[in-house]
């Protein structure tokens, strides 16, 4: 009976290294595209800076691993608000 014990951490194991691809095959793509996330960053900060003065020379935009997520990750620094008219 202690034999079949093993048969039930494969399926996690898999599972586990499964998404562990997943967030390999994002960053391997995220790299790729250096270009495409400085152009994301560049239309970010267009978009607050409508609202926002924004530090732009220390915006940042990166992809991150968050529990089994991959997620795209903006720091605008923001010097004021703009007032609304």
């Amino acid at each position: 009976m202690a034999s079949h014990a093993g048969f039930g951490a494969a399926a996690p194991s898999k599972s586990i290294a499964r998404e562990r691809l997943k967030i390999v095959l994002v960053q391997d793509r995220a790299e790729a595209n250096r270009g495409l996330l400085e152009k994301l960053k560049g239309e970010l900060v267009d978009v607050v800076s409508r609202y926002a003065e924004v530090e732009t020379d220390k915006a940042e935009v990166k992809f991150v691993r968050l529990d089994s997520e991959s997620a795209l990750v903006a720091r605008l620094p923001v010097r004021s608000l703009k007032r609304s008219t």
